[in-house]
């Protein structure tokens, strides 16, 4: 802004007075130019007086014999031309000395004029023509430019201020909303840089500070869940890692304290503690695949397989553990259907969804298993008739770890992470997957799978 006053100051103040004389010198030379094409015609009609007049110019035209030819005057007394003024003939002869001396036969000077102490412009210009030489010489005055210039001085002091104190209003006024929303969002960003998680960011009335505000505000719910899994996380994986551990412990001390000696209970003690090894060795492993799987780790070996056949192999893997709950499976599906995936796993998938249905299999002790052809993906669902999922559980369900009940107990069919290592190994692929479920009624947990071939009653 100060800036642009001062380019404003000197081109107002500095060039005008320049800008002004040169044009003066161009309507004295367009009255000259009149006086010329009224020699060449040899007739001074009106126009050359209205053109004088329009532009507050005096003149004289001399033949080159020192003939006053022609003279038109609209300054009156100012004129310096006037032959009543003191030393005109001199001034004559001056000027028509400094024409014949100037190579372009003409010139332009600025004379002040002490009768009316104004400074004025003198116009000389020699015409050649084939009849004869003349001599033009013109007047006008440059009053104007002195009294516009100082009222220009005058306005630009008031608009300067006015400019200034305009500027300084609106820069208060912009810094306020701008500074003062991005002071509020630092206090809070530095809270939830020192882990409160509880901040909010409030919106302004610029757009791009309530986009902030609210990626900000998205950002520290994220970051409270993230807090809020990895507690939960911490608890729940040291629970399961301290109660094998508590369980080798108390059965190896057994051992050495009492059945040292006694075979039978060695060894039904000896499988205990084998068993909670096996029990942390799954626990690791599926934490490392886990890991892997959202770190994009791990990489797809993709083709071609027989759904049908990968979910029956499931199910025989998983034939001890469904008959030990003593659960009826029912499956439903075409005879092939060819599909396009990791195979392995995709087996995984299928196991970890009907281990926790299993978990969570109803009074009727059944499950279902369906494989649907729709008309551009195979759909691959596993339904239990237990106690279902409440609406505000849906979303958290493929969290690691996330307890419906909110009262972590020791998982004897598996490690907890089932449905989050299904939910990466989807992921990875990029194949759709969900849950359906009613609290009560049960649950039907769903993925899909393209096809490689699609059967001839889908086309």
């Amino acid at each position: 802004m100060l800036g642009v006053l001062i380019m404003l100051w000197v081109m107002q103040i500095v060039f005008l007075s320049a800008y002004f004389k040169q044009m003066k010198v161009s309507q004295v030379e367009s009255v000259a130019n009149k006086i010329e094409e009224s020699i060449l015609n040899n007739q001074f009609n009106m126009s050359v007086q209205v053109s004088a007049v329009q532009n507050n110019v005096c003149g004289l035209v001399y033949s080159s014999k020192g003939q006053l030819l022609y003279q038109v005057d609209a300054l009156g007394l100012g004129c310096v031309l006037n032959s009543n003024a003191i030393g005109f003939s001199q001034k004559i002869q001056n000027y028509t000395q400094m024409i014949n001396e100037s190579p372009q036969g003409e010139f332009a000077l600025t004379v002040n004029n002490a009768v009316i102490q104004q400074d004025m412009i003198v116009y000389g210009k020699k015409v050649l023509l084939p009849f004869g030489n003349y001599y033009i010489f013109l007047n006008s005055s440059l009053l104007p430019i002195d009294s516009t210039i100082s009222i220009l001085q005058q306005q630009f002091i008031y608009v300067t201020i006015m400019v200034f104190v305009l500027f300084s209003v609106v820069s208060l006024y912009i810094s306020s909303n701008i500074t003062k929303p991005i002071i509020k969002m630092k206090k809070e960003a530095l809270k939830l840089s020192q882990g409160n998680y509880d901040v909010h960011f409030e919106k302004t009335q610029f757009t791009e500070f309530s986009e902030l505000a609210d990626t900000l505000n998205n950002t520290s719910s994220e970051l409270k869940k993230m807090d809020d899994l990895r507690k939960d996380l911490i608890a729940n994986v040291s629970h399961d890692i301290k109660t094998p551990l508590t369980m080798i412990k108390a059965y190896a001390e057994m051992i050495k304290d009492i059945s040292g000696d006694n075979k039978k209970k060695r060894e039904e003690h000896l499988d205990v503690i084998l068993d909670e090894v096996n029990h942390l060795d799954h626990l690791v492993q599926d934490m490392t695949q886990l890991s892997q799987m959202q770190s994009s780790v791990l990489t797809l070996d993709l083709k071609q397989f027989n759904c049908v056949d990968l979910v029956n192999e499931s199910l025989r893997l998983l034939d001890g553990l469904i008959k030990s709950n003593k659960i009826k499976v029912e499956l439903f599906s075409p005879q092939e259907v060819i599909v396009i995936g990791d195979p392995l796993k995709i087996k995984q998938v299928v196991i970890n969804f009907v281990s926790n249905a299993i978990k969570f299999v109803g009074k009727d002790k059944k499950l279902i298993l369906q494989i649907l052809c729709e008309q551009d993906m195979v759909k691959v669902e596993v339904i239990d008739h237990g106690i279902g999922i409440s609406e505000q559980d849906l979303p958290y369900i493929w969290d690691r770890y996330y307890k419906i009940d909110k009262h972590h107990h020791r998982n004897l069919a598996g490690t907890g992470l089932g449905l989050s290592i299904a939910a990466a190994v989807l992921k990875s692929h990029g194949y759709p997957f969900g849950v359906n479920s009613v609290v009560e009624e049960g649950s039907v947990f769903w993925f899909k799978l393209p096809y490689a071939k699609k059967p001839e009653h889908v086309l």
